[in-house]
């Protein structure tokens, strides 16, 4: 089961002469559907395209401050820029396979990660850790001791001490700038050995690590002795690829499959508990980049779309990226510098000339969410989800497009949470159908669908 199931109730109701109106209109909208996953809510122009020094597929971006930044790409390249991306420098790794994982303590000390593809005796698979302490005019690598694990992140508390993990399911750490690397102690009731994609620190003591399988579980896993030992919980069925710590209770993440789609996942009582929340959008929520306490930005991978929160993370947004961009990476400096790169050298560049306009539109975050059911169009199955913020009496129905209700999903009181309900249009012709919730007796939102045969 992957979530939480509406109870199907008894009951007839018809539909009210605005409503009609209301789904008329909305069957104009799903020739947009076919057509694009995306539904273009906000203007572009709030990401703008800057000039790259690159075509090649840039994989990994970290800022410091709103000043010093590094762009790592496809065969070993790197760019350093001191003037927020005026000017970019290019610097000389040593390595020749993409680089994966920046990140700087400061301007002058680095790490990043780049693969090892060896086949010449003696043949070497594995990861390569770059570190400068010169803000990357010079590089140097050195192979991790145990071949054939592909590293996919690495943090650093200070010069000395850092985490790192991969393929492998284990979280390594060094006191020593990575001379040598120790394991941590991960709890062996839920040790399930899958890959560690994020490790990101709260503090000296907190810390959040992420990962998972496709198809199988995401996980999460939390220190609090700095990373000595590591408690794991099976947070949803996908594994969940990039983490934001926003403060010592609030952790944002994003993940997903292109089966199931994008999910985001977040605690609000550091890990005591987490939210795993599909979103029905195509695609898979890669990276997240945490503006301010309400805005929220996710990019969508190979999907050319961001996904957007306004309200915290409660209700998401789908909108296109610039020049159909493909993003891979994404980060904020602080609340006007962001960034984000991608496929064929894209360099993004948040507008923060637009912040004022954009908080000033942004309302008080309603108490409920209605999601696009998903997959759409589909044949014969769907679902249906949707988000409470508090307890309230829930009511989820279905009508064709003559306004008759042709099933009534949920009739009930409901506590605060996400919700997932299956709908079959298995006795149903091909068409344009229509689904409402109604909080407390109030109808809040209708969405359509498409069932083709």
């Amino acid at each position: 089961m992957r979530g939480v199931y509406g109870v199907c109730g008894i009951g007839h109701f018809k539909i009210t002469n605005n409503l009609l109106i209301l789904a008329l209109k909305k069957i104009a909208l799903i020739f947009f559907l076919l057509i694009s996953a995306r539904t273009e809510i906000y203007s572009q122009e709030y990401w703008l395209t800057q000039n790259s020094p690159t075509t090649r597929d840039l994989t990994s971006v970290y800022f410091t401050d709103s000043l010093n930044g590094w762009i790592g790409g496809d065969s070993g390249y790197v760019i350093h820029t001191t003037d927020k991306g005026k000017s970019w420098i290019s610097q000389n790794t040593g390595v020749n396979n993409s680089i994966h994982s920046l990140f700087f303590l400061n301007d002058l000390i680095g790490f990043a990660l780049s693969f090892e593809f060896d086949n010449t005796p003696p043949a070497y698979f594995g990861t390569r850790i770059l570190t400068t302490s010169d803000g990357g005019n010079t590089w140097n690598n050195s192979l991790f001791p145990d071949s054939n694990i592909f590293l996919s992140t690495i943090f650093f508390l200070d010069s000395l001490k850092g985490f790192t993990g991969g393929s492998n399911g284990i979280i390594y750490y060094t006191t020593n700038t990575g001379a040598t690397w120790l394991e941590s102690v991960i709890d062996s009731g839920f040790a399930f050995g899958f890959p560690i994609i994020d490790i990101e620190f709260y503090d000296e003591d907190i810390g959040f690590a992420s990962g998972g399988s496709f198809d199988i579980a995401g996980q999460m896993f939390k220190t609090t002795d700095g990373g000595l030992n590591w408690r794991s919980r099976i947070v949803g069925p996908e594994p969940v690829l990039d983490l934001h710590v926003a403060d010592s209770l609030n952790i944002y993440c994003a993940g997903g499959d292109f089966e199931y789609g994008a999910s985001i996942v977040t605690t609000t009582n550091s890990g005591a508990n987490w939210v795993y929340n599909e979103l029905g959008v195509f695609g898979i929520s890669n990276a997240i980049g945490y503006r301010t306490q309400n805005e929220i930005w996710v990019s969508m991978n190979l999907i050319d779309s961001f996904l957007i929160s306004t309200d915290g993370g409660f209700n998401w947004n789908l909108t296109a990226t610039p020049d159909n961009s493909i993003i891979s990476d994404m980060t904020f400096a602080d609340k006007r510098n962001g960034w984000a790169v991608g496929k064929d050298g894209v360099i993004l560049k948040y507008n923060s000339s637009l912040i004022n306009i954009f908080n000033n539109e942004i309302h008080s975050p309603d108490n409920y969410a209605l999601y696009q059911n998903y997959p759409n169009p589909f044949n014969p199955d769907t679902r249906i989800s949707y988000k409470l913020r508090i307890t309230s009496y829930v009511s989820l129905k279905v009508y064709d497009v003559l306004g008759n209700e042709i099933a009534d999903l949920v009739n009930e009181n409901k506590p605060a949470g996400s919700y997932k309900v299956e709908f079959s249009g298995s006795g149903l012709s091909s068409g344009i159908y229509f689904y409402s919730l109604y909080v407390n007796g109030v109808l809040v939102d209708t969405k359509s669908m498409m069932l083709l045969k």
